[in-house]
Order: structure tokens, then sequence, then C-alpha cells
């Protein structure tokens, strides 16, 4: 993802210079602005669905969460465009744990060619918003016009160039994937998805012209509880790497300063100490909140994922036009993942077929 990433800020000064800088993306207004996007992607993109026809729910998915960031982040909507740089950041999300050997052919020589093509994009477009050739009211003038300032939370071209190809990829990837997760959950639980599509029918039907947002998510407690759950037994970031920042002691074990310690974050999803039958989908569970670090979903202390919120609304919102407008059936049960993938992601991409509800 770059040196200047997000990602991999290890000084803690630098680590909150991005952070803070990086914040006003994730604000109420990008926040609302963001989720009406993706709710409109998701409204065209299930209009074509059609029934007797199969859905690949992680494909359709991942292209709705990625024109969706894009266009908060560059306001990129040319198709063309769209289709190109996705292709190209979805090589790269497939190179970050590839073996790191820059031989033609391989994923990880093929990811490294890719982030060329999309730093020289990121760069021509860069260009010419300074030239005064394409300027507009997203996330990218609003850090290039906090670099001409020179604020105090201004950052250098790689910076921006690195943290755009950072929120691009972790903006999308964990998001799609979890929603395809959350449909084979639904699919194998009917008695959830009955009871959510009822409370959710009864919600659109009182408020027929309710705009998706953080007041409407608010009526969705159900809903909310769903994706929680949804969210915990996928585990979408499996593990957190940390740098032991003095020397300590865990169970018995004793590490050392400077030690990189992975922290399993499925393991403590699926331990029957901390959560009671922990492979079964049941969304009532969070009736209660979770015992403090047991729900390791988004991280926790200063690195909790700046997308938090976002990811949570675009699931719900997804989750919400979903079993409001189909019924559907998952056509391929196998459950095997894709190898070397950064996020846990089903194989078949969870193919549906739908059938419409009348209401």
């Amino acid at each position: 993802m770059g040196e200047q990433s997000l990602f991999c800020a290890s000084v803690e000064n630098h680590h909150r210079h991005l952070r803070h800088s990086l914040s006003g993306f994730f604000n109420m207004e990008s926040l609302v602005s963001s989720v009406r996007m993706f709710d409109g992607l998701t409204v065209e993109a299930m209009s074509k669905w059609k029934p007797g026809e199969t859905v690949v729910v992680y494909k359709d998915a991942l292209k709705i969460t990625f024109r969706t960031v894009c266009k908060m982040l560059m306001s990129l909507d040319r198709e063309d465009e769209l289709d190109e740089m996705q292709g190209d950041v979805f090589e790269i999300t497939e190179a970050v744990l590839a073996f790191p050997l820059k031989l033609p052919g391989t994923r990880f020589f093929k990811g490294l060619k890719a982030r060329e093509r999309v730093m020289s994009k990121l760069r021509e477009i860069i260009r010419l918003r300074r030239e005064g050739l394409g300027c507009h009211e997203d996330f990218l003038q609003s850090l290039l016009m906090k670099a001409e300032c020179s604020s105090d939370d201004s950052l250098t071209d790689s910076q921006i160039e690195d943290n755009i190809l950072t929120l691009l990829i972790s903006g999308h990837a964990t998001s799609a994937s979890a929603m395809t997760w959350m449909v084979k959950y639904l699919d194998e639980n009917q008695e959830v998805q009955e009871k959510l599509r009822e409370l959710h029918l009864r919600l659109a039907c009182s408020s027929p012209k309710m705009s998706l947002g953080p007041e409407a998510f608010s009526e969705m407690p159900y809903g909310s509880k769903v994706v929680k759950e949804a969210l915990r037994m996928s585990s979408v970031v499996s593990w957190f790497p940390r740098i032991a920042l003095q020397d300590c002691e865990i169970d018995g074990f004793h590490i050392r300063r400077g030690w990189i310690v992975n922290v399993d974050a499925r393991h403590i999803h699926y331990d029957p100490a901390v959560y009671k039958d922990p492979t079964k989908f049941y969304p009532s569970r969070f009736n209660e909140d979770p015992k403090p670090y047991s729900f390791l979903v988004y991280g926790t202390g200063e690195r909790t994922c700046l997308g938090i919120n976002l990811a949570k609304y675009m699931m719900l919102a997804f989750l919400h036009r979903l079993v409001t407008t189909f019924r559907w059936k998952v056509m391929d049960p196998d459950t095997s993942l894709v190898k070397q993938a950064l996020v846990p992601r089903l194989r078949s991409g969870c193919p549906i077929t739908v059938t419409p509800i009348k209401v």
C-alpha cells in the first residue's frame, strides 16, 4: 500500500498525524453523502437482478462498494475508468499476502505492476487539479487544498497517494466480503431472515420515502445486531499485528519490547468462554453489550478502524434493501475460501437466485 500508508505508520506521532488528516473522510456529512450514494448504487444494482438468473453476491457487492468509495474520494464516475481502477486495485489486494517474488506472472509481480498503474493515474488526477482542469468537491480536493495552505494536518503528495490507495482497498474489500457472508448466514438461518424481513418491511411501509442514513438506521436495532453477528462470525479482519511497547507477560508468555504480536480476533470471536454457542448465528446475543475486547471486528484502541461507521452503515443499507426486495436461495453451499486472500472470502462468491417480494 506504500511506505506512507496509515497501515504502515509505526511511529505514534506519525500515525496520529495521518489518522487526523484522513478522519475528514469519515465525518458525519461525508458519511451521510457516502451512504446515500451507496444506497442509490445498491438499488440500481438490485433492479437488474432477475428471477431465475444467478447473481454472484460478492461480485456485485464489490462493484457497489468500490464505486461508492471511488466517487467519494476522487469523483470518478466514468465506467471504463472505474472498471480499470477496480481491476488494478483487486490485483494489489491479491498481492498483499503473496510471496514477495518479483518474477513476471507471480501474484506479487502483478500487484506491483497494478500499483504502478494506480499511482500513475492518481498523479495524473492530482496534476490536472492543480492546473485547474479538474476541481471537485471530494476528499482528494480537500487534501490538496490543505497541502496548498500548509495547514497543520496537511499531507505530502506521496502521503496523499499512498493513503488514497489505502482507503480504496480498505473501504471496499472488507465490506464486500462481509456482505457476502451475511447473505450466506441469513440463507442458512431462515427464522432470523424472516424476523428481519418482517421488521424491515414494517419500517419501509411506515416510511415509504425514507432516506437511509444515521436517523433511519437508529430504527433498525435488530438489523444492526444481524450485521454485528455476521461480522463476528466472518471475522473478515482475522488478526491484528501490534508492536509491544514494553516488556510484558500474558498467560505465562514473556513478550519483549519491540516484538510483533498478532492478535487472533477469529479465535476470540469463536471462544465459547466469550460467546455461548459461538458457531451459531444468533444476532440476539448482542441484546447485551459484549465484554471489553471481545468484539474486535474493527480493532480497538488508537488504531480502531477509521471507517467503522461507514462500514456498518453500508452493510445495514445493503441488508435493508435486500430483505425488503427479495427472498433468495444460495446455489452453491461450498464454504471453501480463496487461498491467500487479504480477507476471508468464499471461493464461490455466494451465487444466489432471487424471488421478488410482492408487498
